[in-house]
């Protein structure tokens, strides 16, 4: 299943409804797949469910009713005035000809209390942490209570530092806000390098086409359109569309749409209800941000963006670790790989065949991940092979030394020595069991463990 679909399947109206406890119930099986494959499969394949599991726990023992929203975007869109406009403090210091957000500021509606864990966590510094609501605004914040709006760097800062503190909050926050403008909204290194990789990797993700007052009002539908065009064709066409200005009014007229079902609604069908996800009709505050308000009061009031983002986070985690996965593994006997070393002669060349053909046949209709595990393990100990069974054969042939009367004795009897020589073999047989188990059976035996350990989990979700 591709990372879109993931994000469909969990975003589906028909799908169950997300509790901590279902959340928890997905970290347990990414958990499980990993601590089953975490021995066996190389690190790399597994690095992305790994932080994915880490972050949602992390997240989930802290406040869910707080929602994260980060503003990002890129040098001039006006993240800062929209924070300012949103929480009306003037506290993000807006640049003029270059950036000037270092460090992300963040702002708290209501509760503050669990908001500071959150923001501890998220490494916001003291100094740049503030209160929104008071008693002046009577109910007219109230949509927002429990939402902590930072404003981020830019992502693309001449500053490395500032880059790479956007990317970390990134991976940390509920809700991405995308901030872009009319003059640089189709900037394909943006959306090929941020927009695209994000909105695959996780869910609670808005596109804000901002300083709108700039535009002429017949202009807006047109830049709405196109933008919305290129985030179809990015593979975007499930993030919603809005129109802001942190300086004034929004263009109209704007098309109001059908309320959705889920934490943020999906585009609009084309050609009737326009390009974009809101129309900020009937909702308080700042005029240039009530179409993103519209989106967001629902999402934090309901405290649902938290628990929809690691739900989404983790059914593209857990997809991609099913890929990893596929039917039972072959039942193949032991003893396959115990005749075939008896008869190899002690040949390393026929050794080193059986122990691949035993492997090969073990493997067979693995992914190749796993494959690949299977084959590494069998012949991790193959040089090991040739004397360990030499080593066995003499054991087998120490229980007939010193005993001359016995091939004497078989010799004149009849059906002695058959006896005899069946015994030997007998004996050669369970040694080279005994040197197959412990250099070759045991260790692909590992693998296939761990391989349906997998799968198990993944079938329990």
């Amino acid at each position: 299943m591709s990372k879109r679909k993931a994000r469909e399947v969990a975003r589906s109206g028909d799908a169950p409804p997300v509790t901590p406890s279902s959340v928890h119930a997905k970290v347990d099986t990414v958990r499980a797949v990993l601590d089953s494959a975490g021995s066996v499969l190389p690190a790399e394949r597994l690095s992305v469910a790994r932080a994915t599991a880490a972050r949602a726990e992390a997240r989930l023992e802290l406040s869910l009713s707080h929602t994260t929203v980060a503003l990002a975007g890129t040098t001039g869109s006006g993240k800062s005035s929209m924070f300012n406009a949103f929480t009306s403090l003037d506290r993000s210091p807006v640049g003029v000809l270059r950036p000037t957000t270092a460090e992300a500021y963040a702002c708290v509606w209501g509760d503050r209390e669990g908001g500071e864990a959150l923001l501890d966590w998220l490494g916001v510094q003291p100094r740049r942490r503030f209160t929104r609501e008071s008693a002046l605004d009577g109910d007219d914040e109230v949509g927002l209570r429990g939402m902590v709006l930072m404003d981020l760097p830019d992502v693309d800062s001449i500053q490395p530092a500032h880059r790479a503190e956007v990317d970390r909050l990134l991976d940390l926050v509920d809700v991405v806000v995308w901030v872009t403008d009319p003059q640089k909204y189709a900037d394909l290194v943006v959306h090929d390098g941020y927009l695209r990789r994000m909105s695959g990797q996780r869910g609670g993700f808005i596109v804000a086409l901002n300083q709108t007052d700039r535009l002429l009002p017949a202009n807006l539908p047109q830049v709405a359109a196109d933008l919305r065009r290129l985030l179809d064709e990015g593979d975007l066409a499930d993030i919603p569309l809005v129109a802001t200005s942190a300086t004034g009014e929004v263009p109209g007229p704007v098309p109001a749409v059908v309320k959705p079902r889920t934490t943020f609604r999906a585009k609009p069908a084309p050609g009737r209800l326009g390009p974009l996800a809101a129309s900020g009709a009937g909702i308080a505050g700042f005029t240039g941000i009530r179409q993103l308000r519209e989106l967001l009061e629902p999402a934090v009031v309901g405290r649902r963006a938290v628990l929809d983002r690691l739900d989404i986070d983790l059914s593209i985690a857990i997809d991609e670790l099913r890929e990893l996965y596929a039917g039972p593994p072959a039942a193949v006997s032991p003893s396959v790989l115990i005749e075939a070393l008896m008869k190899a002669g002690g040949s390393r060349e026929r050794i080193a065949a059986a122990v691949d053909q035993y492997a090969q046949h073990t493997a067979s209709g693995l992914p190749k991940p796993w494959l690949v595990a299977v084959l590494e393990a069998a012949v991790a100990h193959v040089p090991e092979l040739p004397s360990a069974l030499d080593r066995a054969g003499d054991r087998a042939n120490a229980f007939d030394k010193g005993s001359g009367w016995r091939k004497a004795f078989g010799s004149v009897v009849p059906g002695v020595g058959k006896r005899n020589q069946e015994g030997r073999d007998r004996r050669v047989r369970a040694e080279y069991a005994r040197v197959a188990e412990d250099l070759v059976i045991g260790p692909v035996r590992d693998v296939v463990t761990a391989y349906t350990a997998g799968r198990a989990a993944l079938a329990d979700i």
